[in-house]
């Protein structure tokens, strides 16, 4: 098991209570995925930590649950505008699909708040539903995308006047644009789509199979990435050892990945699949040959 401060797993622990009531040993179980090993008298003097700084826990049904925290959130008019505006926008670029999960979210921040907090937010809610952001205006695609994507079925797009198949969709948001991550069934690799340049939508009665779906990355981290790597959208740790961790991506684009994965140096290799070997090595060995001469061996140890 892993040694983590006390103050990350007290931490830790408020945030659990903080987004809905646990038992002690759905606490134990949540911190054991991180591998983290916690005594329910360990937890019990946690609890009483978090009591000692303000916060009211109370056991109700077999689970403890945070009734109040000693702080508020400080929210000018403004913030509550913005917090608002950004409800309605979700609302309107997604309907229902988001609306009852935004409202949840925003129900937690305003508990933070002082009492005033519902009161200035409701007053808001009329006026910032009159506003008109150009992301609405890619509703009906992204509306589109969702219900002909359902159950990773096949979709047929027209992007940038070339007809592609894709499935598998997801939505990216960076830098005022909207893209779509997709796996494109024509050349079996995983792209990032430009949601403005897709100009038609087209649904299909197929289904990608497992078979047509691109395989998993999986490269070894270790040394001091071992505990310090971030995760990166898309990846999941699924094999940990004593000096080393196993991450899963299907997600990046595999050049990408493979760029920042020759970062990291001999701290990290391609376990598989074998043809993502091959390619890593090749574009290690182009490297080498355009940087040395084939002076330098840049390639890790793949045995």
């Amino acid at each position: 098991m892993r040694k983590i401060d006390a103050s990350y797993r007290i931490m830790k622990i408020f945030k659990m209570l903080h987004q809905a009531p646990c038992s002690l040993d759905e606490i134990c179980d949540r911190l054991y995925g991180e591998d983290i090993s916690l005594s329910r008298e360990t937890i019990a003097k946690y609890f009483k930590t978090l009591r000692k700084f303000g916060c009211i826990i109370r056991k109700r049904r077999g689970r403890f649950e945070l009734v109040s925290v000693p702080f508020s959130l400080d929210l000018s008019d403004a913030d509550y505008y913005y917090l608002a505006a950004f409800e309605n926008l979700g609302v309107n670029l997604y309907g229902d699909n988001i609306k009852y999960d935004l409202r949840s979210a925003f129900t937690k921040i305003l508990s933070l708040t002082d009492y005033s907090g519902y009161d200035k937010y409701g007053a808001y809610l009329s006026e910032a539903s009159k506003i008109n952001h150009i992301s609405v205006l890619f509703r009906d695609k992204i509306s589109k995308l969702l219900k002909f994507g359902s159950d990773n079925s096949k979709i047929k797009i027209v992007y940038d006047d070339k007809k592609m198949n894709i499935s598998h969709v997801s939505f990216k948001y960076c830098d005022n644009a909207v893209f779509v991550h997709v796996f494109n069934e024509d050349n079996k690799s995983y792209e990032l789509l430009l949601l403005e340049n897709i100009k038609d939508i087209c649904p299909t009665p197929k289904s990608s199979l497992v078979s047509d779906f691109a395989p998993y990355t999986v490269f070894e981290l270790r040394g001091r990435l071992k505990n310090s790597y971030t995760l990166y959208e898309g990846e999941r740790v699924i094999k940990i050892g004593e000096d080393f961790i196993w991450v899963s991506n299907n997600f990046e684009d595999k050049n990408q990945l493979f760029k920042r994965l020759i970062r990291y140096g001999k701290l990290c290799k391609i376990i598989s699949p074998d043809c993502d070997i091959e390619k890593f090595k090749n574009m290690l060995n182009k490297m080498s040959a355009n940087l040395s001469g084939d002076k330098y061996q840049l390639m890790p140890d793949f045995s």
